[in-house]
């Protein structure tokens, strides 16, 4: 079969060019600066460069995660290689994040393209992926979502690809896909084989079944590393993934609410995005021969209605209806002009978001370097002992501060999924801590969530001693102030 026509085109080369130039110069803004656990895979590469096995000291919590991390491996390993070359910086913590997205760009074009779309229509919809903030989040922030679009569109890039090294590869993205978040494995797991063994047929031609025992070896070469770890470690293994997530994960949120205005409210930004699925499921069902995208776009898309409600879970089937939209663009029917539409609104989408993160690049740079708070730090750290602090500080801790014991303070707002990890001596009352650095906002909050901190500010342990904020240019969609800490300790 010949590949070549999915070359792209110049002018889409150009425009990878400008956006790895903005994601680059965006580098390293967010880490440490979102909510969440972003910066918990890097504690994890960070120990595991220096141990040799992947762990969260950070995190001392009653599951073990100071002994092994179990948290999804892929996006640690991805940190611990950058972190190795890079050292420890803003920029080797989110180069991975780029690599990600620009991986989700190319490989959307490259499926559109394999599944029928001509080269403009993929094209656009490869810059469309720039404008979905379903993709945009789960990839530029240290995340898992990223990874897991790009191991499994990695295999459905390979699948028109005859011969057993193509179906080892797949099977080995599959693999890779489900270690990158294990609540998704077995969706995208099971919309992959599907797709491999011809019962979904989303491209011209499938895979030969006699490569079959390829793609499995693929897929046991990519699982056997995390089979021997937890091999090695099964207790921790099974407190933080298995009872964690039969306790915590199976919430079904969305559905719960579904008709609840303040729910949607909170999902504004990405609310088009799933309006676009249902019309999208609602296109694929009426019109004959694209039934199967209607499946896999279904399976994939599933995860967001049986766990904790995240948009960044719709971020695969997001891609997938891309690659859709392109492929009806490129071929008559009831639907081209209106693929057209989406796929301009998207580009011109992707081309504003870009312009606005090189903005925030060039202009906000020095105020969401969270490196820069360890200078503001050194003045004030001068009694030993315990600091606990919020994941925003990572990056100023470890780097300046290598030797002081680092405790997580988890914020106010924690959900029980992320509670599980929280460090165990934070929660004895007559743990001493010396220091706290939180974000100002919920300070007090953070303060009384965890009942070490909160003894130690009822009795006078820990008083404000500076509020540590990076200076920040306002913007008019990007006024937040990533750092904006309060330091608490010892009277002075």
């Amino acid at each position: 079969m010949n590949l070549s026509p999915t070359r792209p085109p110049l002018w889409l080369l150009i425009a990878w060019g400008i956006a790895a130039l903005v994601l680059v110069l965006r580098a390293g803004l967010y880490p440490a600066a979102m909510t969440g656990d972003e910066i918990w895979f890097t504690e994890s590469a960070y120990q595991f460069i220096a141990t040799g096995t992947p762990k969260r000291l950070i995190h001392p919590d009653l599951v073990g995660s100071a002994t092994a991390d179990f948290l999804p491996p892929v996006i640690m390993l991805l940190q611990a290689a950058s972190l190795a070359v890079f050292g420890v910086s803003a920029q080797a913590v989110g180069l991975p994040s780029v690599v990600l997205m620009l991986l989700a760009s190319t490989l959307v074009y490259t499926v559109a393209r394999r599944a029928g779309a001509g080269p403009t229509a993929a094209g656009l919809a490869a810059l469309s992926v720039f404008a979905a903030q379903t993709i945009l989040r789960g990839a530029l922030y240290v995340r898992y979502e990223g990874a897991v679009l790009a191991a499994f569109f990695g295999f459905l890039a390979l699948v028109p690809v005859p011969g057993t090294l193509a179906a080892v590869g797949r099977g080995a993205l599959v693999g890779i896909a489900g270690l990158a978040y294990y609540p998704t494995a077995p969706f995208v797991g099971l919309a992959a084989l599907l797709i491999e063994t011809g019962a979904l047929r989303v491209f011209p031609t499938r895979p030969s079944l006699r490569t079959l025992p390829g793609t499995a070896l693929g897929f046991l070469i990519a699982a056997a590393p995390f089979l021997l770890y937890v091999g090695r470690y099964p207790q921790e293994f099974a407190a933080q993934i298995l009872s964690n997530g039969a306790q915590n994960y199976g919430t079904a949120e969305l559905l719960h609410r579904f008709a609840d205005a303040a729910f949607w409210q909170g999902q504004r930004e990405t609310l088009p995005e799933t309006l676009a699925l249902i019309l999208g499921l609602v296109g694929t069902l009426l019109l004959p021969g694209k039934r199967a995208w209607a499946g896999a776009i279904a399976l994939v898309a599933l995860p967001a209605l049986i766990f904790p409600f995240n948009p960044r879970l719709l971020g695969v089937a997001v891609a997938l209806l891309l690659c859709l939209i392109a492929v009806w663009a490129s071929q008559p029917g009831p639907l081209k002009r209106l693929a057209h539409l989406g796929l301009a609104a998207g580009t011109l989408g992707g081309v504003a978001m870009l312009a606005l993160m090189g903005t925030v690049g060039l202009l906000q740079a020095d105020g969401r370097d969270g490196a820069a708070l360890g200078p503001l730090l050194k003045p004030y750290l001068t009694a030993p002992g315990p600091i606990a602090a919020d994941q925003r500080a990572w990056l100023a801790l470890r780097r300046d501060f290598p030797e002081r014991e680092f405790l997580h303070a988890l914020p106010s707002w924690a959900p029980p999924q992320v509670s599980v990890f929280e460090p165990a001596a934070l929660r004895d009352p007559n743990f001493r801590v010396t220091y706290a650095l939180v974000q100002t906002e919920i300070a007090e909050a953070t303060l009384a969530r965890a009942p070490a901190l909160a003894h130690a500010r009822a009795d006078g342990r820990l008083v404000p001693l500076a509020r540590l904020v990076l200076p920040v240019r306002p913007l008019p969609l990007a006024k937040a102030v990533p750092f904006d800490l309060t330091l608490y300790g010892p009277p002075r």
